[in-house]
């Protein structure tokens, strides 16, 4: 045991059939009322797979991340392109920011680039999208809660 495992305790990994492997913040002890905060990577774009990679950030106990909060992340991956894509271009639309120049093209300049979870009890989840090749561009912020899409917003 490695002395920053022995001090702080260590990282786990969690591997799950469909997202890949997870990665938790170091645990030490058996607490099971304690949540950590477990990452993990996928890709919803087709082509090179290194480009555009998705984080995804769960919580969970020392052993694995919630199995409810992978069940919705496997369910969004799963039903990206046509289910939930659609569900937040329609998001868009109403919010109208695809009159803005910068994001007329929002479905092939933007892509997934984080998932967060908001709510350790909850389904309430953070999908942030953001541009392919122009860092200038705003971020797109859409808020999810128990698989519905609510809100989405520009972060300038």
């Amino acid at each position: 045991m490695s002395f920053l495992n022995f001090l702080f305790g260590k990282k786990r990994i969690f591997k799950h059939p469909v997202l890949g492997d997870f990665t938790s913040d170091r645990t030490k002890g058996n607490d099971k009322s304690k949540t950590y905060t477990w990452y993990g990577y996928v890709n919803l774009e087709t082509g090179n797979v290194s480009d555009y990679v998705s984080s995804i950030f769960v919580n969970g106990n020392e052993n694995s991340p919630y199995s409810n909060q992978l069940h919705f992340i496997t369910e969004l991956v799963q039903n990206w392109t046509n289910k939930y894509l659609l569900e937040i271009e329609q998001k868009i639309n109403q919010e109208s920011f695809s009159k803005k120049v910068a994001l007329r093209n929002w479905k092939k300049e933007f892509y997934l680039s984080a998932v967060y979870a908001n709510n350790v009890k909850t389904l309430d989840f953070e999908l942030t999208l953001e541009s392919k090749t122009n860092p200038e561009y705003p971020t797109i912020g859409i808020a999810v809660k128990n698989g519905i899409i609510y809100k989405a917003e520009l972060y300038q």
